[in-house]
């Protein structure tokens, strides 16, 4: 299993193909948890079990994405901290372009 973001009911083509990928499970547990346990964060400790955001809710997101790369650069391996980060910059730069539509809602699990 893995963990992405999805856009719910999607109403056109951008919405139906937008699709992230975070990290699967195992990567999640291995290497972001420990991240998120250590500091505390909210939103990111929801991305396993599954949570419903909205555009209200991104900038929080992107502030503890912010915060998971600072504590990997301390506490990963180069090769756990290159593909996390790889996909929290594509996280960063895609999560807020899935609100074209204001009610919208980006599942991410």
């Amino acid at each position: 299993m893995s963990i992405s973001a999805v856009i719910y009911e999607p109403q056109n083509d951008f919405e139906q193909s937008f699709f992230v990928p975070i990290a699967t499970e195992s990567f999640f547990k291995e290497c972001w948890q420990p991240a998120i346990e250590a500091l505390g964060l909210q939103w990111t400790d929801l991305f396993s079990s599954g949570v419903d955001v909205e555009e209200e809710d991104v900038p929080s997101i992107i502030e503890e994405l912010i915060q998971i790369k600072d504590w990997a650069v301390k506490n990963l391996t180069e090769e756990q901290r290159n593909k996390m980060f790889e996909r929290i910059t594509s996280i960063q730069n895609k999560l807020p372009l899935a609100f074209q539509r204001k009610d919208a809602v980006v599942f991410i699990g």
